[in-house]
């Protein structure tokens, strides 16, 4: 299956970060941590594109059960949007990509973030130790064999059951690998020694 016949893949607008608040937000790289969005920054938009003919068109906005694809850079993220967000538009090293009612979203984002994918585009724009950037016909042109909608469904319930198995299991090593280090430090009186 074509994924362009199942998935609306958008290019973003261009938009950069703003010092200042402007009733826009913008979602960079920088503010994703491992597929989860974190934050935004202030979007910088043209008066000219908040009125009017040339107003942004809803599609640019980021929406619930949309999947980001980053397209640029050197490591390919995808993002799962899991909540509604008002004004928020993604940098242009995303793709936004939409499915339609035969793919789950959430089932989408996993696929992307495979080892199958990730090596396939990993290897088809590797220059040096650099991953170009991912064109959209190619996303669009993806031929790939998926299960049925009711299989996908099933397995998103098995993946997020893991991602908060896995998410737990790093906060509690984080914990314990604290509590030993306290302990180890105290009971061997490690201290600075401060001139």
């Amino acid at each position: 299956m074509r994924l362009g016949d199942n998935v609306d893949i958008i290019a973003p607008l261009n938009v950069k970060t703003a010092d200042i608040k402007t009733g826009y937000l913008l979602l960079n790289p920088t503010m994703v941590n491992n597929g989860k969005i974190e934050n935004f920054d202030n979007a910088e938009v043209p008066e000219r594109y908040k009125n009017g003919k040339n107003k942004i068109a809803d599609k640019y906005f980021v929406k619930k059960n949309d999947v980001l694809f980053q397209a640029k850079g050197s490591k390919i993220e995808v993002v799962y949007v899991d909540q509604d967000y008002e004004n928020v538009l993604p940098a242009t090293l995303y793709f936004i990509l939409r499915a339609n009612e035969k793919i789950n979203p959430k089932y989408l984002q996993w696929l992307l973030k495979t080892e199958l994918l990730l090596l396939y585009f990993e290897k088809k724009y590797k220059t040096m130790s650099a991953v170009r950037a991912v064109n959209k016909s190619d996303i669009v042109e993806l031929d790939i064999d998926l299960p049925e909608r009711e299989v996908q469904d099933k397995m998103v319930e098995i993946i997020t059951s893991f991602e908060n198995e896995e998410k737990n299991t790093i906060d509690y090593l984080k914990i314990k690998k604290k509590y030993i280090e306290e302990k180890v430090l105290e009971k061997n009186q490690v201290r600075i020694n401060e001139k």
